[in-house]
């Protein structure tokens, strides 16, 4: 059972951040979207893939950013190394991208691509090490609500750029080259913005504005799986309000969930294709099972360490040419990051990011008896692992995604002392009203509850 919420101080004082910083922030996280411009700027028209073409000056638009990044760590360097020190296998994972380019087959590529998701990784690390809690979720809920407003208005104005086309006739794409992009990405904003919503109380009307716009943009996306993290997330919430309530309340959600949850699985085991139409998805799942199959037969020929990084997906792979001429599509990933992973860093690559997935659910699942921000990971984590298992987001280069997790994981690792609480020591008032247990439930608990986002 998730805790009442007390509403105490925070133990740690944060250093000021300047306007500057805040917007530098902000625009490196817009950049790191990969919304409108790798579009606007790409050599060609997106394919039938939904991959738009490489452009060169994006290439190099990146370098400044990922200076950027550099003077941010060193301006935190101190707390950088010790957040690093208590989750250190991201980090570990992205410099085994960098060294793959010694056993790659495109030693150039994994070269290139691994210094991008070194930084990439090393982004996420600066947010953990300079932000506090609702300091970070409210510069990302504020880019979120920049794209999605953007993609919106795009999609009204300017149709033929953000709508799918004839190849999925009504979608929605927004800045992005294909409808899952969108439709993943607002799915996950709209979990931001109802957590927001939820627990911050002075821009709420900002974070409503947000939550509309994004829950919108998932239905114009017509993305199932967009339409099901959507779900899952906004569920994670609906529970932890719901077990608030008391003990009865949370054992009656258990109970209620293991019985959907047993029958779900059971009409997935007996009757696939019922419960798969009901997603509007075929039991090949659009032709990803095809890929899968031919991927474990390339995984099957480089189990340890892989192809290197995503040496596999390269123009010029040979090993990819045949994985599409067995399943008869220009496949530009293998559409289920655990695979891609695999694919990439071998075993060796999924053993180190399982061990900080499994350890930051436990360590969320800790949190959120003593601070909202658990229940705020614990959703994020679900929806991260839903879309890993349809789209090729572990280890990505240049994502917002991939920075976002790198944050949640790195700043759960901090120890009490360092943790930031969601309540800034200067605006407790604005966070929507923590809940304070009875002095009956207080007295009963003997007091283990900290604060709102108390370390």
């Amino acid at each position: 059972m998730i805790a009442q919420y007390g509403s105490g101080p925070s133990k740690i004082v944060q250093q000021p951040i300047s306007r500057l910083e805040y917007a530098l922030a902000g625009i490196t996280l817009f950049m790191f979207a990969e919304a409108f411009l790798p579009r606007l700027l790409a050599p060609g028209p997106v394919d039938a893939s939904g991959e738009a073409p490489e452009s060169t000056l994006l290439r190099f638009l990146w370098l400044p950013f990922y200076g950027l990044i550099g003077v941010g760590l060193v301006q935190v360097a101190r707390d950088a190394f010790r957040t690093i020190s208590r989750s250190p296998w991201l980090v570990v994972l992205a410099l085994l991208a960098i060294s793959s380019a010694l056993w790659s087959i495109d030693a150039e590529l994994s070269f290139r691509r691994g210094i991008a998701v070194l930084a990439t990784t090393l982004l996420g690390v600066y947010l953990a090490a300079r932000f506090d809690w609702i300091g970070a979720l409210r510069l990302f809920a504020c880019v979120w609500f920049c794209l999605m407003a953007a993609s919106f208005v795009a999609g009204i104005v300017a149709p033929g750029f953000s709508h799918a086309g004839d190849i999925h006739p009504g979608a929605w794409i927004g800045g992005w080259s294909e409808k899952n992009a969108l439709g993943g990405h607002a799915a996950r904003a709209s979990f931001l913005f109802a957590f927001l919503v939820w627990r911050d109380a002075g821009p709420r009307k900002w974070w409503l504005g947000g939550l509309a716009l994004s829950l919108a943009l998932v239905v114009l996306s017509k993305s199932a799986t967009a339409l099901l993290g959507a779900g899952l997330g906004l569920g994670v919430l609906a529970a932890a309000w719901w077990m608030l309530k008391g003990r009865r309340w949370s054992l009656a959600l258990a109970w209620g969930g293991a019985s959907v949850g047993g029958l779900l699985l059971l009409i997935y085991l007996t009757a696939p294709a019922l419960l798969l139409g009901v997603l509007g998805k075929d039991e090949t799942l659009t032709g990803r099972t095809d890929i899968w199959v031919e991927l474990l037969r390339a995984i099957e020929q480089k189990p340890a360490l892989g192809y290197g990084y995503l040496a596999f997906w390269g123009l010029d792979s040979e090993p990819r040419y045949w994985l599409q001429r067995a399943v008869d599509w220009n496949a530009p990933s293998g559409h289920n990051g655990w695979l891609d992973l695999a694919i990439s860093l071998g075993f060796v690559g999924v053993a180190l990011f399982l061990v900080d997935m499994l350890v930051s659910l436990w360590r969320a699942g800790r949190r959120s008896f003593a601070s909202p921000t658990g229940v705020f990971a614990i959703g994020f984590l679900s929806q991260f692992l839903l879309f890993s298992m349809s789209e090729s987001i572990l280890l990505a280069q240049n994502s917002i995604l991939w920075v976002t997790y790198v944050f949640v994981s790195a700043k759960l690792g901090q120890q009490a002392r360092l943790a930031q609480s969601i309540t800034p020591l200067n605006a407790a008032a604005s966070v929507g009203g923590a809940r304070t247990a009875p002095p009956s439930t207080a007295r009963a608990a003997s007091s283990p509850i900290r604060s709102v986002g108390a370390p």
